[in-house]
Parts: C-alpha cells; sequence; structure tokens
C-alpha cells in the first residue's frame, strides 16, 4: 500500500517557448517511475 501521486495541469517553458502545456501525469501507488527530458 502506497500513495499515488497525480500532477495536473504542468507547464514548461524556457524564455518563451512552450515544452510541456496542461500535461496531467499519474503515478500508481506502488510503482518505481522515472521521467527524463
Amino acid at each position: 500500500m502506497g500513495i499515488e501521486v497525480v500532477v495536473e495541469g504542468l507547464t514548461k517553458s524556457f524564455g518563451k517557448q512552450n515544452i510541456w502545456q496542461d500535461v496531467t501525469l499519474t503515478l500508481p501507488a506502488g510503482e518505481v517511475s522515472v521521467m527524463l527530458g
């Protein structure tokens, strides 16, 4: 049993360049996840 992590509406930009816009990410409880970028 663990804690689920939910991120909603994530936006990342470098200056005026949007890299991500309105991203939703759910990491289920009990799993190992890695995000590279």
